[in-house]
């Protein structure tokens, strides 16, 4: 499974089959980040200057292979840029996500109305694949010692996903979790291209909300 599948099982409702504490808009850029996140753990991506290049042979997955060429080609003179624009580059991160675990029968696909208006749900059908990416992520905010690669990848994406609240249900453990996020992959062997993406994921990500909350402020004042 892709840490950008993990991430997505660790921020859906179970149950209600919806992301978590309003977790949709700040995964759009860091379920981008997860797959150059991924490309970086297998030496697919390097930082040149300001910019990610992919490098070395396509890989085997079919989402990683449009990742790959899609870093390359998506415009923009920063990493974050590339970042921010991969999700259309991909024709939506989150739907294509979410395509693969309903075709793998991970979670399901549930259209409703809820007052006159279509909404779509996606219960988790493997509750067991879920329950184990939560109990990874758990685990590993509250420990303290070094993480394996994807795991350190995979909690460091969950702060700006915010999903404090699932890393860590007990709010008396916040505090020691999100110093955790902070330093999961500086306490882990991983690659420095991993860890600027996972530090440019999470600039997007503040830039895509900062200009939502402005853009909201503009509207009701007008």
């Amino acid at each position: 499974m892709l840490i950008a599948e993990e991430l997505l099982l660790l921020a859906l409702d179970p149950a209600e089959g919806s992301p978590v504490n309003s977790s949709r808009q700040p995964l759009t850029m860091t379920l981008s980040g997860a797959l150059i996140a991924e490309l970086g753990l297998a030496h697919g991506v390097v930082v040149d200057g300001k910019r990610f290049h992919p490098v070395g042979p396509t890989p085997p997955d079919p989402l990683l292979a449009a990742a790959h060429r899609a870093v390359g080609t998506v415009k923009g003179r920063r990493a974050a840029d590339q970042v921010r624009r991969l999700d259309k580059a991909l024709g939506g991160v989150w739907s294509t996500v979410v395509d693969r675990l309903v075709e793998e029968k991970v979670i399901g696909r549930e259209r409703r109305r809820m007052l006159l208006f279509p909404v779509t749900r996606h219960p988790v059908l493997r509750t067991d694949l879920r329950d184990e990416v939560v109990r990874r992520a758990q685990e590993a905010a509250r420990g303290s010692g070094p993480l394996d690669a994807r795991t350190a990848a995979l909690l460091a994406l969950a702060g700006p996903s915010r999903l404090l609240e699932v890393v860590a249900p007990d709010r008396a453990a916040h505090k020691h979790a999100k110093e955790r996020i902070a330093t999961a992959t500086a306490a882990t062997p991983v690659a420095p291209v991993v860890v600027r993406v996972l530090r440019e994921a999470q600039a997007a990500t503040n830039a895509a909300i900062g200009a939502s909350v402005a853009a909201t402020a503009g509207s009701s004042s007008a």
